[in-house]
Formats: structure tokens, C-alpha cells, sequence
């Protein structure tokens, strides 16, 4: 007859086993308890973990869409306001330029209200943020526009050279008082405006890319969320400011000044203008960005509802199952230790 069943060492090993298992049931749902979750999901929901999977990989999906969405967001406002300080400023020198034109008024002054709108554009169409240039198109590592106001930029000696061979001289020579009103019209309508066209336009004044930066606003939708510096309105604004800061304005003889004048009204006009679109435009693209966000965020509180469902704990009654686990592990130590004392030398 077999006794082994019964030996000491059995009986030891079997309390030892019970203990083992009991304090992993207490470690696991007081982990549980803690985290609110299932300690292991696949173990616990068994054929159902695959729609648990497919679950959180599409909860992640849509949320990590809301989390660039708010970036494209944070993109298309600094690039609103941009524009915004741009519109302002191109609207308040064309006031002045009107009333240049129908009351006369100091050229030194309007040149230097043109320098300071170039700088501001200059300054705006350069904006940064998170280190990328908003209004560089997909060339966002790149500035995307040459500071006129720096004689070494190359729009600067451009504009230089292109009226020194129209008219033989520099803008600072006192001999521009002969130009007349035709041949400035001519040169404002050829070699001048050929420089704010493509090609000149993107070899000295602008290293923007004509392809914007495209956005993913939900699992089906994309919107163009920058805008290129190579729009119709920058060009116009940047010509309107070049013709009153830089054609040697204060020797120009009466007629041709008011040529002059003429043309950056009309520049201005169209630029603000299309300026004016162009924000339109990206405030469309605003607005579409917010209700995704908002329909994202519908979804994804959808989604977690049915994670929590399928992987979250009941508090009472895994505390219940902890409490009960606890009172078994105390019982199963206190059996153990009187069966540690149990010895056949006792009965001897």
C-alpha cells in the first residue's frame, strides 16, 4: 500500500502550492482594484480579445488624428493672423495713398510708411511656428521670403538691376526727373512686373513651394491647411511696397510720380483683395477642422465606452473577491502552520 499521498513532505508541498496560488489571486485583483482594468484581458475575455484589439487600434487611430488636428488648428491661426496684420496694414497705406494722390502730401513720408509695410510683410510672410514656416508651402524648413530692405538680398539687386537697364541710371540719381509718364508706364507694365511673375518671382523673391501643406482632419477627409507664399496677393502687396519706397520717388517729375502712385493703388487693391479671399478661404478651412475635432471626439468617447465595457473591472465586486481572497490566504496560512507541527514522532 502507497502512504506517499500522506507524507509530510506532501502535505508541505500542497500548502506551499495553495499558498503560491493564493497570493497570485490576491497580487492580481489588487492590481485590478487598483488600475480598474483586468488584470490580463486576453486570458479574460478569451475570443472576444480580437474585438478588444480592433477596439483600441481604431481608438488610437482617431485619436491621434485629434491630436494633429489641434496642431492644424494652432497652424491655421497664427497663419490667420499673419495675413490679418497684413490686410490691416496694406488697407491703411492705401488710405494714404489716395489721399496722396488727391491732396499731395510729403514723399518721404509715404516712402517711409512703404519701407515699414514691406518690413511687416516681410516680417509675417517669415512667421514660424514649431519651428516650421507657415507660408512656405511644403518647403516648411526653408524662410520663404528675401528681406527687400537688405541691399545683399537678391530681390533687392534685381529690382536694382532690371532699372538700371530700363533706364541707364540708379533710382538715387537725381537724372530720374526725365523719365516721362510713357516710359515709366512701359517699364512698370514689362521689365518691373515681370519681376513679381514666375520665373523671376521664385529665383529673387520668394523660395516658397507652390504645394501647400496637406492635412488628415478625419478617417476620410484632407484639407489643404498653409498657404504658399506665391499667391497672387503677397506678389501684388510686395509690388505695391516696392513701387513707393524704391523708383527714386522724390526726384520723379509730377506726371510720372503720379503713374507711379496709380499703379501700387491698383496693386494694392487687387492684393487686398485677393488677400481678403485667401482668408476666406483658410477660414473655411477652420471651420471644417473644428467639426471633425468635434465628430472625432463623438467617436473616440464611442470607442472607450466599449473598451471600458470589455476590459474594465466592477470595483464591488472585484473588492468582494479581493476581500474573500485575503480571508482564504490567512486561513490557508494558519492550516499550514499547524500542519507544519503535525510530526509522527508525536505518536511514537
Amino acid at each position: 500500500m502507497k502512504t506517499t499521498y500522506i507524507s509530510t513532505i506532501s502535505i508541505s508541498n500542497a500548502s506551499r502550492r495553495q499558498i503560491m496560488n493564493q497570493s497570485n489571486l490576491v497580487s492580481q485583483l489588487s492590481v485590478e482594484m487598483s488600475s480598474g482594468r483586468k488584470f490580463d484581458v486576453g486570458l479574460d475575455l478569451g475570443s472576444r480579445t480580437g474585438e478588444s484589439v480592433s477596439l483600441r487600434s481604431e481608438f488610437h487611430f482617431l485619436n491621434g488624428i485629434v491630436d494633429t488636428n489641434a496642431l492644424t488648428t494652432s497652424r491655421l491661426d497664427v497663419s490667420q493672423a499673419a495675413m490679418g496684420d497684413m490686410l490691416s496694414d496694406a488697407q491703411d497705406f492705401l488710405s494714404t495713398l489716395i489721399a496722396l494722390r488727391e491732396d499731395g502730401g510729403s514723399v518721404e513720408i509715404v516712402e517711409s510708411e512703404a519701407q515699414a509695410s514691406m518690413e511687416l510683410l516681410v516680417s509675417r510672410m517669415n512667421t514660424q511656428l514649431n519651428g516650421s514656416f507657415l507660408f512656405a508651402g511644403i518647403n516648411s524648413d526653408q524662410e520663404p521670403f528675401s528681406d527687400y530692405l537688405d541691399p545683399a538680398s537678391p530681390n533687392k539687386v534685381a529690382a536694382d538691376a532690371a532699372f538700371f537697364a530700363e533706364f541707364g541710371i540708379t533710382q538715387s540719381d537725381p537724372a530720374v526727373s526725365a523719365i516721362t509718364p510713357a516710359a515709366m508706364t512701359t517699364y512698370l507694365t514689362g521689365a518691373f512686373d515681370a519681376m513679381f511673375q514666375d520665373p523671376a518671382w521664385g529665383t529673387s523673391w520668394s523660395s516658397a513651394s507652390d504645394s501647400v501643406m496637406v492635412s488628415r482632419i478625419s478617417a476620410s477627409e484632407t484639407v489643404d491647411s498653409s498657404i504658399s507664399g506665391n499667391e497672387q496677393a503677397f506678389r501684388d502687396l510686395a509690388q505695391a511696397y516696392t513701387l513707393m519706397m524704391d523708383l527714386g520717388n522724390e526726384n520723379l517729375d509730377e506726371g510720372t510720380y503720379k503713374v507711379v502712385i496709380n499703379k501700387a493703388i491698383e496693386k494694392l487693391g487687387t492684393g487686398i483683395a485677393a488677400l481678403t479671399s485667401t482668408m476666406g478661404k483658410l477660414g473655411t478651412v477652420q471651420e471644417q477642422v473644428k467639426l471633425a475635432s468635434e465628430r472625432l471626439q463623438v467617436q473616440t468617447d464611442i470607442l472607450n465606452s466599449r473598451i471600458n465595457v470589455l476590459e474594465n473591472v466592477n470595483p464591488e465586486e472585484t473588492a468582494v473577491r479581493l476581500n474573500t481572497a485575503l480571508t482564504q490566504l490567512e486561513t490557508t496560512y494558519a492550516v499550514s502552520a499547524r500542519m507544519q507541527g503535525l510530526s509522527i514522532l508525536n505518536y511514537i
